[in-house]
């Protein structure tokens, strides 16, 4: 089982997360994000040069039929990666998961729910990773003139998932007796108290 409901007596937090309360490691986060957007914007030239034709009234309404599938397509995207994170705490035997919005991010977390080590990786990762292959396999097939529609969601996969990375990368580096309680708005790491 890789989620329990009630910490062993011998654990104690030994890392705690806010990015609405911590502004250091928000700022690292939203750091992350900008990077990875500038760095995937640098990508998708190379691979298809980002041209704007709106000599015609035809070209001008394409343009923006695709403005209006971009951001109505990023909206559900966005619920669509939270489910994903559901989904997979619920595979890894989590309780009952929550879902919300604080203002600043969309969430979902489980207020009751510890998750191993392992568990918790692949359920921070889960919407990346997902999201990331099916948008990959629409970039390839559709046609040309949508291929920046595609790109820009999945650049909004990769750098909207700046926080899982994040936690993903700093929860990598600790042991594999850990712990984790992500609520969606904060997450707390919890491990073994050592001997004094």
């Amino acid at each position: 089982m890789h989620a329990i409901q009630q910490l062993p007596d011998n654990y104690e937090p030994v890392l705690e997360m806010n990015l609405q309360k911590n502004k250091k490691t928000a700022l690292q986060v939203n750091g992350l994000a900008v990077g990875l957007t500038i760095l995937l914007m640098l990508i998708g030239i190379i691979i298809h040069p980002l041209r704007f034709n709106l000599e015609t009234d035809e070209d001008f309404k394409a343009f923006i039929i695709k403005m209006i599938v971009i951001s109505v397509s990023y909206i559900a995207y966005i619920i669509l990666h939270e489910f994903t994170h559901g989904v997979a705490m619920k595979h890894f035997g989590g309780q009952k998961v929550q879902y919300g919005f604080t203002g600043m991010y969309a969430f979902a977390g489980s207020k009751e729910d510890y998750f191993d080590r392992y568990a918790y990786l692949r359920i921070a990762l889960a919407p990346l990773t997902v999201w990331g292959i099916i948008f990959l396999i629409l970039n390839i097939v559709v046609p040309q003139d949508w291929f920046w529609v595609v790109y820009f969601l999945q650049i909004g996969n990769i750098s909207g998932a700046a926080g899982d990375i994040f936690v993903s990368w700093k929860v990598s580096k600790m042991p594999d007796t850990l712990y984790v309680r992500d609520t969606g708005i904060d997450m707390t790491v919890y491990d073994r108290k050592h001997a004094a």
